[in-house]
This record gives C-alpha cells, sequence and structure tokens, in this order.
C-alpha cells in the first residue's frame, strides 16, 4: 500500500494520502452502473452522473470524476470556482443549493446549466430574477431518509430539505407568476446506504416518480440522487451496483412508457468514490490506561465526533501487548474522539497510526478548530511514487485574512 513512516518524514503529519489506482476503480465502477441503467432504457433516454463535490474537492479527484465521463453536482461558489478550474463545463454542472442569497443566484446563472431549488421562497426569488427561465426543483416524497447518522438522512418529516407534497399548489402558483418551466425533478434519500437498505432506496425511488407523474407535466430530467455507500467497518458487503440497476431498470422503463417527456436520469455518486481511495496518516503522541493520544484530532477528520461514525483505524508497526482502547485526538474537546473500544497491540509513542475511508468528507470537513492548521494532501501512484498535491497549511496561511492593523488602532 504505502509506507506511513516514510510519508510523515518527506510530507509531515498529519497527512492525507490518497491512491489513485482505488480512485480510478470506483469511477469505472460508478460508470458501469450508468451504463447498466442506460442500457435496459429505451434509446434516446440519457443516464448521467453527477459526482458531489462536496465528498471530496481536491482538483485531482475532480479531474480524475472528468476524466471518466463523469459530471458534478455544486452547492456553493467556491465549489463552483474549483469545478470551473478543473475544466468542467457549464452543460457538466448542476447547481443543488439550500438557502443562498439573491446575490449567489445571480452570481452562477450564467455559469452552470440549471440550477436545483429546494423551497418556494427560493423559487421566488429566482423567478424575480429571472423570469420566463427554467429550473429544477428538489421534493420531499415524505419517505423515511437513508443513512449511517440522523444528520444525513435527507427525506422525510424532520428534513429541512425539499418540497412537500402538500405544498406543491403553492409551488405551481409561484411558477406561473413568473412563467417559470420546471424541466427537472431532484429527490434524494440521505447518505451511505449498503444492501441491506437497497429496498428503502428503490421505495423512495418509486413514491417520487409517483409524485412527479402525479404533480408535474413535461419534466425533462429526474435526479434520483446518490447515497451510494461503502463498507466502513470489517465484514460490511461491498454494495451491489447491478443489483441497484437490476432492480431500478423495471421500475424507470414502466415509468418512462407513461410519461414520455424525460430524456435524462441523474444520479449523484459522493463518497462511493473518495471514499477507500483515502488514508489519514499521524502518529501516536501519547499512551496512557485505556487510550492511545494521536494528533488526528476531530479538526482533521470530524465525522467519528459529529455522527459517531466507524473508521477503521490501524497502527501498522506495532507489537506491544493486545489492549483495548479509545484512540482521540489533539483537540481539547471530550468529543474528540476516533475510535472506541478497538482491540491492538499496544503502540509506542512516534508510530504511525492510519485511519482508513478518509477519502470522503475528511479533508473537505476538515477545519482549522483550536488552531490546528490543515494537513496536506498527498497521491501515491500504482507505481508507488507519490505526489503533492495540497501543501500543508501554515498559521500564516490561516491567520492572513485578520485585519490587524484595525485591531491594533481600536
Amino acid at each position: 500500500m504505502f509506507n506511513a513512516r516514510e510519508l510523515q518524514k518527506k510530507y509531515g503529519s498529519p497527512l492525507y494520502v490518497y491512491m489513485k489506482e482505488v480512485l480510478d476503480t470506483r469511477c469505472m465502477k460508478m460508470k458501469a452502473f450508468g451504463n447498466e441503467v442506460k442500457n435496459n432504457l429505451p434509446s434516446g433516454i440519457e443516464v448521467s452522473l453527477h459526482y458531489s463535490t462536496k465528498a471530496n474537492a481536491n482538483p485531482f479527484v475532480l479531474k480524475t470524476v472528468r476524466k471518466h465521463g463523469l459530471k458534478v453536482d455544486c452547492m456553493s461558489m467556491g465549489e463552483l470556482d474549483i469545478n470551473e478550474k478543473s475544466c468542467f463545463t457549464p452543460s457538466e454542472m448542476l447547481y443543488v443549493c439550500n438557502n443562498i442569497k439573491a446575490e449567489e443566484m445571480i452570481e452562477v446563472h450564467d455559469r452552470v446549466s440549471l440550477m436545483c431549488l429546494d423551497s418556494i421562497s427560493q423559487v421566488e426569488t429566482y423567478g424575480k430574477n429571472f423570469p420566463g427561465t427554467e429550473l429544477m426543483v428538489r421534493i420531499n416524497t415524505g419517505t423515511e431518509g437513508v443513512g449511517h447518522s440522523e444528520k444525513v438522512k435527507t427525506s422525510g418529516k424532520d428534513t429541512k430539505f425539499g418540497i412537500s407534497e402538500k405544498n406543491f399548489e403553492e409551488l405551481f402558483e409561484v411558477v406561473e407568476k413568473y412563467n417559470l418551466r420546471i424541466v427537472g425533478i431532484h429527490q434524494h434519500l440521505g447518505s451511505l446506504f449498503l444492501n441491506n437498505k437497497i429496498p428503502d432506496y428503490i421505495n423512495g425511488v418509486k413514491s417520487g416518480l409517483h409524485m412527479i407523474k402525479k404533480y408535474f407535466k413535461d419534466v425533462k430530467i429526474v435526479d434520483l440522487g446518490g447515497g451510494f455507500g461503502v463498507p466502513y467497518e470489517l465484514g460490511e458487503e461491498e454494495l451491489d451496483l447491478s443489483l441497484v440497476a437490476h432492480l431500478l431498470n423495471p421500475i424507470l422503463n414502466e415509468f418512462v412508457s407513461g410519461y414520455h417527456s424525460v430524456r435524462e436520469f441523474k444520479f449523484e455518486p459522493g463518497r462511493y468514490i473518495p471514499c477507500e481511495a483515502g488514508y489519514l496518516v499521524g502518529e501516536v503522541t501519547a499512551v496512557k490506561d485505556g487510550y492511545i493520544g494521536t494528533n488526528i484530532g476531530m479538526g482533521m477528520l470530524v465525522r467519528p465526533s459529529m455522527y459517531d461514525s466507524y473508521h477503521e483505524i490501524t497502527l501498522p508497526e506495532s507489537n506491544g501487548e493486545l489492549v483495548t482502547v479509545k484512540f482521540c485526538g489533539d483537540i481539547c474537546e471530550s468529543g474528540d474522539i476516533l475510535g472506541k473500544n478497538r482491540t491492538v497491540k499496544l503502540p509506542k509513542v512516534g508510530e504511525p497510526v492510519v485511519v482508513h475511508n478518509a477519502g470522503a468528507y475528511g479533508f473537505s470537513m476538515a477545519s482549522n478548530y483550536t488552531g490546528r492548521t490543515r494537513p496536506a494532501e498527498v497521491l501515491v501512484l500504482p507505481n508507488g511514487e507519490t505526489k503533492l498535491l495540497r501543501k500543508a497549511e501554515t498559521i500564516e496561511d490561516m491567520t492572513r485574512n485578520i485585519c490587524w492593523e484595525n485591531i491594533n488602532s481600536l
């Protein structure tokens, strides 16, 4: 795989490490899924795969995604900018946003092919600025969301996302008021489903298609969201994408047979592509009864603290006695725990520690909390050669926008 200690010597610690071969393989598997769905649909209906930029916005990841024929979703000006610099064209980007200001809508409008809005008030704001134009809207089917945490479920009565069936009449009034055309419908159940939750995903798709047939006319694009999961824990099965396609095909075919305007189905693979390609490498900084301290704090990887998410953690050089411990980071917070109840060989201070499946929602959610600088990102090529993708942040980088002159004058 890679030598954690050698990488730390060369690039510092902690350090995000990405495996190019794994990244390419995941893109190819997702592309094969898209082709399997498309090949079983009537001629003339496209299937587009829109990688969710928020999972990992490193330009190398984005360029790899584009190389394999995938498009992108973006939800902020920052993501739009990095996608443009990674060579995505307006027709390859869908702006799927949430609660944005009118100024952002105006700035974005001519830079992407379509915007997808998820509330009636946002549609009203859009209509005031762009009457007579096309847009997509996100609906909430009411189907219970799927995901490893309540915080990642994006469908059902307790989510902030989408327009509910009971509000469709008001939506259509706003659409008519500004002569807007709804050309696409978006739905999304949540994040990280595996084989045991495939039926929930399929039921959510059915609910969304039923609503489209019942309420919306002449929709050209149907976005069925994402949430395609990866196995974080040992023993979990890989998501069977072929089974997902197999179960979708009769549902989608039945839908298009009675709803003839649809020309494209979209899917949004996010974590599925970069997650297993990424590792977070740090070092053991302290050892005490029941705890192993590391320099990988919640500012470097927030998922365990925010979602109580599981990540496999290994100690590649340790050979001490077996102990059961908690791995914790270097942030002064009780919640700064990387992993609980892990049985490992007791390490020595200075030994490497490796967190697996850190390629998605790792660096992209990193922060400067408690004044910690964000780490470098490195790519490992199939031949073992490494390339620096992003330099480690410095304290000067972190503080460059502070207006010292004003502060010191007060």
